[in-house]
């Protein structure tokens, strides 16, 4: 590793441009809580969620199913009768549960909204259209070619206020912008967050440690003679054992969407209590399945099966760095200025923020869409954080209380289709291999990664030569291409961040 310290601004100042050079090692290390918004202008993105636990048993799941359903219910009619009949349809479980209760409160009055790229699934694509035909809704089909992901890049991490790990924030962005040319909104509802309230993703939290050692490993790497200060700083601050994390007090409650305030309607109030799980009779209604002996889901949350090498390895890194960074905490149990009561909680924020809610949130208010999340709903996240585990990962399955719920809305071949991973691209297996290695050629020059300060120039200039001449299908295909991404976003904000305050 290179020891000779990053070049310094004169008299050791921070320049009145730029990132923050902390900000930037923090990012690539994912050295604190929230890694989202290093760019000095960017918004808060704020997720509360009910500081419930689960029930360690459960009682009757009949009577369990019902009270999930009805609280499902009585969320998306608030969003009906609010004005929204569109949905963003992937032709996964939660999608379609939404689109087919979105239908059952709006009969005939539903849009649904679906993406053609190519590293979709085919399978939720067709059960897309199945769900469409089901409820009656009108099925939009937004085509996103291969050739305007690149070259929406820029756009998309400006609009997103933070780094891009990979194509599918892109193509995101790309959805929301043709969906708005074709007339969508103002106001579409989106399945995210079901996963992460219903214990979608079995696995996801260690499979996510593994991802992030991996970062961690590579970012060493990138970040030359800072990094082992980094890691020497991370280890000191995190005491064995403590669990004083994340949560912001007087974060807002209730609906999480773009708009910049609360839905109407949402309820604000004390999230402490601790609700039963106890049906209550006078209410009204990537990963999920393990296939083979692998976890497959979704990349931006956990690992791949076989070939699919977008993903956290299996295993944590080798050696003595290995050790090191393997013992080092998860970014999601670094110190925060308040705690949530499990890691389940802990990592469902980080996830959401970091990950899941940007492209969603950001990337639509970029073309004036607003987009809503019920399963973030308060009403609705507390029911489900508060259900046994024992109900929701089963067969291989996760959400599966949900799933058994929504029986008499969602086909079984839907409701029952085990995930594939999705959204498995790299740069080098995208069709236009070469635009998107000309993207990160161009964007991760010598002068515009010298701006950051804390970056190893040659370590990074040679990271790229290794790439560009991988098989797509090379283990550390997904690794490189992530850390690329993120410095090829950061040198995109660095050339657009205004003097800091």
């Amino acid at each position: 590793m290179p020891t000779r310290p990053p070049k310094a601004s004169p008299q050791g100042r921070t320049p009145s441009r730029g990132l923050s050079p902390r900000a930037v090692s923090d990012l690539l290390f994912h050295a604190r809580a929230s890694n989202a918004g290093p760019w000095p202008k960017a918004e808060p993105l704020r997720v509360a969620l009910p500081r419930v636990l689960r029930e360690a048993e459960a009682r009757d799941e009949e009577g369990l199913a019902a009270w999930l359903l009805t609280a499902w219910s009585d969320t998306v009619r608030a969003h009906v009768e609010a004005g929204t009949h569109e949905v963003s349809l992937s032709g996964g479980v939660d999608s379609a549960a939404l689109c087919a209760m979105t239908a059952r409160h709006a009969p005939g009055q539903v849009r649904a909204w679906t993406m053609d790229v190519h590293f979709a699934d085919e399978v939720e694509r067709g059960n897309a259209r199945r769900m469409a035909k089901v409820t009656g809704a009108e099925l939009v089909d937004v085509l996103i070619p291969d050739a305007v992901l690149p070259d929406l890049f820029e756009h998309a991490v400006l609009a997103n206020q933070t780094v891009i790990l990979n194509a599918r924030a892109v193509a995101s962005y790309a959805f929301y912008l043709e969906a708005r040319r074709q007339g969508a909104g103002p106001v579409l509802l989106s399945g995210a967050g079901a996963d992460e309230v219903l214990q979608g993703t079995p696995g996801a939290i260690p499979s996510a440690k593994a991802r992030v050692d991996e970062d961690r490993t590579l970012a060493m790497r990138a970040l030359g003679f800072e990094a082992m200060a980094l890691v020497d700083n991370l280890r000191a601050s995190f005491p064995a054992g403590s669990r004083d994390h994340e949560g912001a007090p007087g974060a807002a409650r209730g609906a999480v969407d773009n708009s910049g305030r609360p839905r109407d309607g949402a309820r604000v109030g004390d999230q402490e209590s601790k609700p039963s799980t106890t049906p209550e009779s006078d209410r009204s209604d990537q990963a999920v399945g393990l296939r083979a002996a692998s976890p497959p889901v979704d990349n931006l949350r956990t690992v791949s099966e076989g070939g699919n090498r977008d993903h956290a390895s299996r295993a944590p890194p080798v050696g003595n760095l290995g050790t090191v960074i393997a013992s080092l905490a998860a970014p999601w149990d670094l110190p925060s200025d308040a705690a949530l009561p499990s890691e389940e909680l802990r990592y469902a924020k980080w996830v959401l923020t970091e990950l899941i809610l940007p492209p969603e949130l950001r990337g639509a208010r970029a073309h004036g869409l607003t987009v809503r999340t019920p399963y973030l709903d308060e009403g609705f996240a507390r029911v489900a954080l508060a259900l046994p585990e024992s109900v929701l990962l089963r067969d291989g399955f996760g959400k599966w209380l949900f799933r058994h719920a929504v029986r008499s809305l969602v086909p079984d071949e839907v409701r029952l289709a085990r995930k594939t991973p999705r959204y498995g691209h790299t740069a080098l297996s995208s069709p236009v291999r070469a635009r998107w290695l000309e993207l990160y050629r161009d964007w991760l020059s010598p002068a515009r990664l010298e701006s950051l300060q804390v970056i190893d120039v040659q370590a990074v200039l040679g990271l790229l030569t290794r790439y560009f001449h991988m098989p797509a299908d090379d283990a550390q295909a997904g690794p490189m291409d992530r850390l690329l991404m993120r410095l090829v976003s950061l040198a995109m904000l660095q050339a657009h961040t205004k003097a800091l305050p």
